[in-house]
Order: structure tokens, then sequence, then C-alpha cells
């Protein structure tokens, strides 16, 4: 019993030797050490799949984010970087008959979207709930509605600012 635990005192001052001595370096001359952690901004941006129009008022949806988690000073601006036909307007095609268009008002937070500036919202911060960037407003569609359905494709994007 007494030549296990020599034994292992042994290993224990073997180890306090191993470590011990030596000479420490450090970054700065007063010995300070600085500690990192980071964390990688993030967030999830929600879009509607399929959005129905009414024939009678404007339809509304809205983009929105989830997890935001951002740095400080970041901002992340969405911007629709297809489907607009004109300023404030978005044109649908009938499915089978491509010629025959009608088209809607198109504006956001009612503001009217340009193609020389197609920012619908932008966001910062941290929010990990459900939050609007932009409330949408896509007028009832004009022109000849001969019978069929009209359908376009938006295509939003989001970048950092």
């Amino acid at each position: 019993m007494n030549k296990l635990v020599l034994s292992t005192l042994s290993v224990a001052a073997m180890g306090m030797v191993f470590f011990s001595g030596g000479t420490a370096y450090a970054a700065d001359k007063e010995g300070n050490t600085v500690v990192e952690y980071s964390v990688e901004g993030d967030y999830i941006l929600v879009v509607p799949e399929k959005v129905n129009l009414s024939s009678d008022n404007a339809t509304e949806m809205s983009v929105k984010t989830i997890n935001r988690n951002l740095e400080p000073g970041k901002e992340v601006e969405v911007t629709l970087s297809s489907g607009l036909s004109a300023d404030g307007e978005i044109e649908l095609q009938r499915v089978g008959a491509i010629s025959d268009v009608i088209t809607s008002s198109f504006k956001s937070n009612n503001s009217t979207v340009t193609m020389a500036n197609p920012v619908i919202g932008s966001f910062s911060g941290y929010a990990m709930e459900e939050t609007e960037v932009s409330k949408i407003q896509i007028g009832n569609p004009q022109g000849d509605k001969k019978a069929g359905a009209y359908q376009t494709t938006l295509t939003f994007t989001a970048a950092f600012k």
C-alpha cells in the first residue's frame, strides 16, 4: 500500500514539476491575456411561398425575420431583386397564353417600390421572435381579365448593407 501511495505521489510530483518552472510569455508587457468568443450573425428571412390576389381590394403580405442575431452596427437590406415590370408595378401572365398580361401595383410600407431602388425594408439587431420587416401591398389586378390563372414570380434578396 505504501508503494502505491508513493508511486501516485511521485507521478503527481512529476506532473507538477513538468508544468512548473520555465518562462511565461504574454501578448503585452503587463502579462494580460485576451479571451475571446465569437458568434456568427444569423437570421431567417420568412417570405410567403404563394399569395392569392383579391379581385376587389389590395392584398397584403409580410416579409419577416425570425431568429435574428446580428452584430452591433450591422444591417441587412431586403430588396425585390426580380419581378417589377415598371416602378411600383408587377405583371402577371396568363398561364398558357403568356401574351395575355394583367398588372398590379406594388408597394412596401405604403411607398412605391421603384426599379432604381427596389428596397422593401431593412433590419438589424437581435430578435428571436417573428418580426415584420415589410408589409407589402399588391393592388387588385388591372387589365383585360380573360378566364384562366395569372401568375408571376417575385424574388426577394437579403444582403448586408
